[in-house]
Order: structure tokens, then sequence, then C-alpha cells
């Protein structure tokens, strides 16, 4: 594979953990670095959680925020928000602790949205330098963003913002091919992804119905951008990076995982979240249920699990049903 790098961060490979909300637990993250990931991400961190708790207990910043191990380094934080000076102290608290501040301009949840954050910028692009010179001050970091290509249908704008955003001084920008109104719905567009490409000289990072090895190298080939961030593929799922990997190494296809690799992988989970400083058994559980979904009696399975109640309980179910 091609020498990878975002700004100085060395990259082993082009695939990408994207920044999944309630998903991208350290022991997630550990789990799809282990599986083949060249890059995961945090979950988005919102600026003003992050800098409010950083004045009143900076124990509970690092059990909810920076909760990174040297293990699953090169890491990106991602941060979402709206006021240029809480965005800087925010990047300036993590640049300790990761190795790139990646900005979230792509969010269409509504409360993100109200509070003129996310994929607003988007729409008001105009807006966007406030917040990412603000960044800059604050951070010796590789900074990159991810927007969505437009607002809808007839405002894609995705090459005019990463023109502005490299013009800025971004290292990398993520497309998710996919405008604010479609959310997560219909088809996502590559072909915007490789106009992108064509249009600035930094890295692009594909994102969006990646759902298998083949469509990874798909997206890779059809648009040439550098990397490719798999999200809701990964859930559940991490093989995704080592199956994708193989293929791009040796041109043909992995096999599927068995029974017996998804019993190794879960439990492999279990560990590492039991060395995680913050644990939920409702975030545990959850993530049982993406991992068991495409076993045989997953629906059965999955309905035992919502009924526990217990860490103990689950495990010692697991290991009977696996």
């Amino acid at each position: 594979m091609a020498d990878l790098k975002i700004g100085k961060v060395k990259i082993e490979n082009p695939l990408v953990l994207a920044p999944m909300a309630a998903v991208n637990c350290p022991a997630f993250r550990l789990l799809c670095k282990k599986y083949g990931a060249g890059l995961v991400y945090s979950p988005m961190i919102h600026c003003n959680s992050l800098t409010h708790l950083w004045k009143d207990d900076k124990d509970k910043v690092f059990e909810n925020f920076i909760n990174f191990q040297k293990e699953e380094r090169p890491i990106a934080a991602q941060i979402v928000g709206s006021d240029p000076k809480l965005m800087g102290e925010a990047a300036r608290i993590l640049s300790d602790y990761v190795d790139i501040i990646d900005i979230n301009f792509g969010c269409c949840d509504a409360d993100i949205l109200g509070s003129k954050a996310g994929a607003f910028f988007v729409k008001h692009p105009e807006q966007m330098d406030k917040v990412v010179n603000s960044i800059l001050e604050n951070t010796n970091l590789p900074i990159t963003a991810k927007i969505r290509i437009g607002w809808d249908e007839k405002s894609i704008n995705a090459v005019e913002v990463s023109k502005k955003l490299e013009g800025f001084g971004l290292a990398a920008i993520a497309v998710h091919a996919r405008t604010k109104k479609q959310m997560f719905s219909g088809k996502a567009d590559w072909d915007v992804i490789r106009k992108v490409k064509e249009s600035i000289n930094i890295p692009v990072i594909g994102n969006g119905d990646v759902f298998l090895p083949g469509s990874a190298k798909a997206m890779l080939e059809q648009t040439k951008c550098d990397f490719v961030m798999i999200g809701r593929a990964a859930m559940g799922n991490p093989f995704i990076f080592s199956r994708t990997k193989y293929l791009l190494e040796h041109g043909s296809n992995a096999p599927e995982p068995s029974g017996k690799d998804i019993k190794k992988c879960v439990f492999e989970f279990i560990k590492f979240y039991e060395g995680q400083k913050r644990q939920k058994f409702s975030e545990l559980r959850d993530q049982m249920l993406w991992f068991v979904k495409g076993i045989d009696g997953a629906r059965k399975i999955k309905q035992d699990i919502i009924c526990l109640k217990e860490k103990s309980d689950l495990v010692d179910y697991l290991k009977k049903v696996l």
C-alpha cells in the first residue's frame, strides 16, 4: 500500500473507523484496530460538555472523553460545536492525548443543528472560518473536517467547501457522500467524492455505502480517495477491516467469519471492555446485540440478551449460545 499520511501522522492502511456516537467506546476502537483499521476516531465530543467538565471534574473528563490507549493510536478526536472559543479550548485539551483533531461539519442531529453546529456549517460555510481559526490557534496537530456533500440535492457544495477548508490549512477532508436532507437514507453519491479529490491537494476520506470489503475497494478505485471510512458496517463486525485489508493486499476475498471466529471476537471485546474506565451494562449489551445480528438463531438470542440485567449473566449466556 502507498505511504499514507494525514499531516505528519503515518497511517498503516487506508481503512478508517468512523466517529460513531454511542458505538466507539475504547474497547470497540481497540478491537477494530486489532482487526485492521489504520485509523480510529473517538465518538463525537461536544466542545461545551468537554470544556465545562474540564473545569469542574477532570477525572470525569478522562473517564468519559479522554479514555484513549496507546494501542489504538493513531487516533482522531472529533469535536462538534459552534462557539469558536470553546472549540479551540476543546482542541487544546485533547491535543495532549490524540494524534489528529477532527471538526464535525456534518452531524444532522436536531439538537446539534439547533445550536448552529454540525451540518449547519455546510449550509453556512461562510461561518466556518472562525471555528477553524480558533482550533488552528490552539493545537499543532493535523486538523481535519468531516462534511456532508450539501444541505440538500439542490445545494451540493462539497467541492467549494473542501477548497475553503484546504485554504484554511486543514490536513484532510472526510466526505460523507450524502446531503443533510438524506441523513442516512438513499444512495451515497460517490461521484462527489471523486470531484472533491480532483479539486484539492490534501487527502480525502470517502464515506458512505461501504458495507462490504468489495465496496471499500470500489470506492478507492472509483473516486481515487486516499482513505475509506467505515461506520455502520463495522458495528458488531470488526472483521470488515481484516477482510477488506486482505482484499486490498491479495485481490481476493477472505472467508466469511465462522461461528468460532465470532465467538473469539466477542470475548476479545469483553476483555477489552473490562479494561476500560467507564463501564455501563447497557453499552455492553448493545454491543453484544450488534455482534450476534448475523449468526444462526440471532432473533431468539437478541430477545434473550435484551432481558438480561447483569454482566455476569450476559457473559454466561454468550458462552452457552456461541
